[in-house]
C-alpha cells in the first residue's frame, strides 16, 4: 500500500464540515483525516461522528500533538498567522484558507516560521480546481484569446444579518463581500491571464444589510493588471442567491471566454467560447454572428476541495512546492489592502506602494 499521508482540521465548522471533509473523504485516497479540532468541544464531536474521524478536540495544542503530517486551516482570517505559526513549530504542513491574513507583517512571521521548520504551506485557492476554469486557463496560455484585453469575476450571494456570524463582526473578519468572496475573484482572474494586478481603485458600501458591524454588502472594483489588461470585479452581500450569475469572463484580441456558475463551491458551471481565427476588419453595421464561433465546453465535474486537498498531499508526498506559495498571499494581501484604500479615498491606488 502506498504512503498516505496524515491530516488534521483546525476549525472543523463552516466550510471544513459543508464542503472539504465531505469531499476528504469521498474523494482523497493519498491521505486520511485522523483528527478534527473545534472551540465549539461538541461541534468537533458531532463532526468526528459524522465523518468517521478517530479523534476530535477543541485546542490547537492537542490536535498538533497527534500523530498527523499536515493541518488544514479553516478558522477566520485573525487567527491564521498565530495558528500557521503554531502548526509549523509542530512540523506540520499547512493547507490554510483565504484570506491567508490580516497584514504583510503576518505573512512574513507565517513565512519566517514555515521556512524554519522546513515545512510547506499552501494557500486554499480552492476556485482555481473547477475543470472548466483550468480549461479557461489552458485557452489563455495556447493564445485562444489574442492578447488579452479584460476579464470580469463576479461572486454574489444573499447574506442578510445573521446573531453571532463572525463574518459580520468587523474585529474578526476584518472586511465584508470584497474581503470574502472578492479575493477569490481576484485570484481566479490574475491565474488565469497568467499576470498581476498592479492599480486598483472602486467602491465598497452598506446598502443593505443592517450588520451588527460595519462590513460591506457590495463591492465593484476595477483593476488594471501588470500586461495591460483590464478588470471588473464585482461582490455583493445583497442579491438574492437564484438570480446572481457568478459570471466569469475573458475578453481578448481574437474571441472571448464567457462561464457562468464556476465560481463558487460547486464543482460545475457552464462555459462557452467566440474564437477567431484571425482578427476581422472594421463592420460598420456592427452585425454580429455570435452563434457561429461558438464552442460550448462539456467536462465532467470534480469536487474542488477534494482536488484540493490531493494536490496538497501529491506536493508533500513528491517534495515538491505548492503552486499557490506564501508569495501568491502576500500578494493578495497587498491588492486588498490597496482596494479598501482605494475606497476610503476615491482614487486610483498602486499595489504595494
Amino acid at each position: 500500500m502506498s504512503k498516505k499521508i496524515k491530516w488534521g482540521v483546525i476549525g472543523c465548522g463552516g466550510i471544513a464540515a459543508r464542503r472539504t471533509i465531505p469531499e476528504f473523504k469521498q474523494m482523497v485516497t493519498n491521505a486520511e483525516l485522523v483528527s478534527v479540532m473545534d472551540l465549539d468541544l461538541q461541534r468537533a464531536k458531532e463532526v468526528a461522528a459524522q465523518f468517521d474521524v478517530p479523534h476530535f478536540c477543541a485546542t490547537e495544542a492537542e490536535l498538533l500533538a497527534q500523530d498527523l503530517q499536515a493541518v488544514y486551516i479553516a478558522t477566520p482570517p485573525n487567527v491564521h498567522c498565530r495558528q500557521t505559526v503554531q502548526a509549523a513549530q509542530a512540523g506540520k504542513h499547512i493547507l490554510c484558507e483565504k484570506p491567508i491574513a490580516i497584514t504583510v507583517d503576518e505573512v512574513d512571521q507565517m513565512e519566517a516560521a514555515c521556512a524554519k521548520a522546513g515545512v510547506k504551506f499552501m494557500l486554499a485557492w480552492c476556485m482555481r480546481q473547477n475543470v472548466l476554469n483550468k480549461k479557461m486557463r489552458e485557452l489563455v496560455q495556447a493564445g485562444a484569446l489574442g492578447k488579452l484585453v479584460m476579464g470580469r469575476a463576479q461572486l454574489t450571494c444573499w447574506y442578510p444579518p445573521i446573531p453571532g456570524a463572525w463574518r459580520q463582526d468587523v474585529a474578526i473578519s476584518h472586511g465584508g463581500a470584497m474581503l470574502d468572496m472578492g479575493t477569490h475573484c481576484l485570484d481566479l482572474l490574475e491565474w488565469l491571464m497568467d499576470t498581476t494586478i498592479v492599480e486598483v481603485t472602486g467602491f465598497t458600501d452598506l446598502l443593505v444589510h443592517k450588520y451588527a458591524t460595519r462590513i460591506e454588502d457590495t463591492s465593484t472594483i476595477l483593476a488594471r493588471f501588470r500586461n495591460g489588461a483590464h478588470g471588473i470585479i464585482d461582490n455583493y452581500f445583497n442579491v438574492p442567491d437564484a438570480a446572481t450569475q457568478n459570471a466569469l469572463e475573458l475578453f481578448g484580441t481574437k474571441g472571448s471566454i464567457i462561464a457562468r456558475g464556476t465560481i463558487g463551491q460547486d464543482p460545475t458551471g457552464e462555459m462557452f467560447s467566440i474564437l477567431q481565427a484571425q482578427e476581422t476588419g472594421y463592420d460598420a453595421n456592427q452585425v454580429r454572428d455570435t452563434e457561429a464561433n461558438r464552442q460550448d465546453y462539456k467536462l465532467e465535474p470534480i469536487g474542488i476541495y477534494g482536488q484540493m486537498i490531493t494536490l496538497f498531499t501529491d506536493c508533500i508526498l513528491q517534495d515538491r512546492q505548492p503552486p499557490e506559495s506564501l508569495a501568491n498571499g502576500r500578494h493578495s494581501v497587498q491588492v486588498v489592502n490597496a482596494i479598501y484604500q482605494a475606497a476610503r479615498e476615491r482614487r486610483v491606488v498602486e499595489v504595494g506602494a
